[in-house]
């Protein structure tokens, strides 16, 4: 049995996981103690994954679980999420740390991002949702004139959007108004005021 103790945050963490939830049911979270309290990942059907910190503690550290389980568990109230479920996550978290900031932008630029790609995917989605080439389209490139520049494709942007984790007009002024781009190994990671989104360009096959 997975247990999820928290002592803030609930409410910011409730609203991930609900989005994740209404985006794909059969989503799953995965949970890791981290010192500054837990961060909690969630997939996606973008091919990437988001996560949200609350200060807590989870029992066993690195539990996966269902999505909508987690989801039960915080609008309810209760320290029991239900059964660990291992073989749901897609593969490995991303690292704790390590990370090197690469670039920030506006988020401006990414609800911008967002809403075109929204009217393009009205336009040319079929059954299965958004075509790849459309998902897989470069839209921002970080440190451009860098050694190594960071290509950031749509999906990511899709999932920052899709999740809520970029403030809307009416958000308070102390919000912060951008997005920073980070990369570790293979790993990047679009840091946005509610919460992270990361996508990894290599095979991820270790838990």
């Amino acid at each position: 049995m997975v247990t999820f103790r928290i002592e803030s945050g609930a409410r910011g963490l409730t609203t991930l996981v609900g989005r994740a939830v209404a985006l794909d049911p059969q989503a799953a979270a995965r949970a890791q103690q981290v010192p500054g309290g837990v961060d909690v990942f969630v997939t996606t059907p973008f091919d990437a994954i988001a996560s949200r910190r609350a200060s807590g503690t989870i029992a066993p550290d690195r539990s996966a679980m269902a999505a909508k389980d987690l989801l039960v568990a915080l609008q309810s109230g209760s320290v029991e999420v239900g059964p660990a479920r291992p073989a749901a996550w897609p593969g490995a978290l991303p690292p704790a740390d390590g990370f090197v900031l690469r670039e920030e932008v506006p988020v401006g630029v990414a609800r911008r991002l967002a809403d075109e790609g929204r009217t393009l995917a009205r336009q040319f989605a079929g059954p299965a949702g958004p075509p790849r080439s459309l998902l897989d389209s470069v839209v921002l490139t970080a440190d451009a004139e860098g050694a190594d520049p960071v290509d950031v494709p749509m999906r990511m942007i899709f999932a920052c959007t899709a999740l809520g984790l970029v403030p809307g007009f009416e958000a308070p002024a102390e919000i912060p108004r951008h997005l920073r781009i980070s990369t570790c190994g293979g790993w990047t990671r679009l840091d946005a005021p509610f919460g992270s989104v990361y996508r990894n360009t290599r095979p991820n096959l270790l838990f």
